[in-house]
């Protein structure tokens, strides 16, 4: 799906989830994806570098 596309069914999504806040809006998973609903939270080779990190830190390793 190009980005005009995506863009305009993001707002029409917007519209109705605005307007009927508690109803759910069934959202194709590109639109999904376009209005920021998935995020990679997968480990990298980067978060790997630090041996003590921030696992230690959020109370993880201990």
């Amino acid at each position: 799906m190009d980005k005009n596309r995506l863009m305009a069914a993001a707002t029409v999504v917007d519209a109705e989830a605005s307007e009927f806040p508690d109803l759910g809006i069934p959202v194709d998973p590109d639109v999904a994806d376009f209005m920021g609903a998935f995020e990679e939270t997968a480990v990298g080779l980067d978060d790997l570098d630090d041996p003590e990190g921030d696992a230690v830190e959020a109370g993880h390793g201990r």
